[in-house]
This record gives structure tokens, sequence and C-alpha cells, in this order.
């Protein structure tokens, strides 16, 4: 693998920009921020679906997660985010939310559960927040092959690639795994900025090319020579042809938030 590959890859800018922090309700910001903090510290990650037009979810914005004990149980042993299904469908969709107000938990071995459909107490609510906690503590951690790999970005530094704009060899003693993908880095100090933010840095949707995700529903590897970016974030293709329309038409391509998982990658590089 050559030491330094400079390649040009389109730039394309958006006004917004995701936050990933810890809300003072005790919910996540984002679906993606409270499913990175789950992984990363291998807690349950818990969904509370629900919308502004239905009666019982305003009920229980009232009376129920107004409640202090409420928001600092949503942070004890667990991730938790609530999701606007108006504004996200297809995370809706994703976990069955047809009816709401409801409650999905995922825990970190995969196991997905409805724990609640309608509203709830305030005192029934806790109970299912300690007994979520309780079982995310005591269920096993998610199977891993030790021999293998999956390799992001063939192996180039990351950091190097979003701040310069330039493709670098990471090396083999400077890694760190993000959501089950390994990446490597040029440098010490190229690794430690990309653990303070490793959303900001990964490519979007685990690398895969997010024209698949749409149109098939499969997550497929996108591969180096095929990259773009989008309001500072790199995205991956498996082809020239669907570079070519995402960058047509990108704000199709990632208003869609997609609940991906590193078994359902289809084409990552192994090692």
């Amino acid at each position: 693998m050559p030491n330094r590959i400079a390649v040009l890859l389109t730039a394309v800018f958006l006004t917004t920009a995701s936050s990933f922090s810890l809300a003072s309700e005790g919910w996540y910001e984002s679906y993606e921020a409270a499913r990175d903090a789950a992984e990363q510290h291998e807690l349950p990650l818990l969904i509370h679906f629900h919308a502004s037009y239905c009666g019982p979810c305003r009920q229980m914005s009232q009376q129920v997660f107004s409640n202090r004990e409420v928001q600092r149980q949503l942070s004890e042993g667990l991730a938790a985010v609530e999701i606007d299904v108006a504004r996200d469908p297809a995370i809706a969709a994703q976990f069955g939310a047809s009816t709401i107000p409801r409650d999905v938990v995922v825990y970190r071995d995969g196991t997905t559960e409805t724990l609640n459909v309608g509203f709830k107490s305030t005192l029934a609510y806790m109970s299912l927040l300690r007994r979520v906690a309780a079982k995310g503590a005591q269920s096993p951690a998610p199977r891993v092959v030790a021999s293998t790999r999956i390799i992001g970005l063939e192996g180039f530094c990351p950091v190097r690639l979003l701040r310069d704009r330039e493709w670098v060899s990471g090396r083999e003693d400077l890694t760190t795994t993000y959501r089950g993908i390994t990446y490597f880095f040029s440098t010490e100090e190229l690794r430690k900025q990309f653990l303070k933010a490793p959303s900001d840095y990964a490519p979007q949707n685990m690398g895969c090319d997010p024209i698949v995700l749409l149109t098939d529903d499969r997550a497929v590897a996108g591969k180096i020579r095929f990259g773009a970016f989008f309001d500072d974030r790199l995205y991956l293709f498996s082809s020239e042809d669907n570079r070519v329309s995402f960058k047509q038409s990108p704000l199709k391509y990632t208003r869609i938030r997609h609940a991906i998982r590193v078994d359902d990658l289809v084409g990552q590089r192994f090692n």
C-alpha cells in the first residue's frame, strides 16, 4: 500500500449538522449518538417512539419525562433516545413502530424487544427503565471472531482524509475499533483525535453505499476510489454510477437514517 495517495473528492456542504451530545433531560440528542454510546459502553439502547399529534405521547412528555427521577434513570445503565415517527419514518419502520407511544430496546447482543405500547405512568416507566438496565448488565456481549477484522478505509488514516483530504496509510501498531470496524492511523496524535469524536471521521453508514441502502435495503460496502464528501462527511459507493447519482441529489440519500450493525455488512475487507 503506498504511503501517500492524493485524491480529489467532491465536497458538498449543508448548513445543518447533527449533534451527538447527551441532552439534559437524559435523552441523547440523536439516534446516532445514542447508538454509538450504547455500543461504546456496552449498554442497552432504549428508543422511545412518539409524535406531536399523539395525545398519549404528549401526556407522557408532560407527566413522566418532566420528572427528575425519570431523567436520572434514563442515563443510568442504558442509552436512551426519543424518535419522532413523523420526522424519522425509516427508524420507525426499522423497529416496527406502527403505533405510539412505544418503547423498544436493543441489547448489546443485538436482541431487540418491544417493551411497551401506550401510556405508562411515572412509577411504571421508572420500573421499566430499571428492568432494562438490569437485564442489559446481564446480557451476553456480541459475538466476536478473534481471527478476523473488518478494515475501515482499506487501512488509510481517517483523520488525514477528513482533515487534509489526503489518503495516507495508517500503521499496524496504531489502530482502534469503532462500531466493529478497525481503523488505522498514521500517528498516535491522530488516533487520539479520532477517539474524541469517532463519528466525525468514520465513513457514514459504516462505509456502506447509501444508494444501495435506500434502493435495495442492503448494507453493501463502498470502495475508497468511489468516495464523495457531503456536509463534511465521507460517503463511499460501490460504483462510479452510484457516486454520480449521489452527487446529483445528495439530500435524497442522506435525509434517511439507517440502523446498521456490523453483522449486516456485505463486501467489507477482512484480514
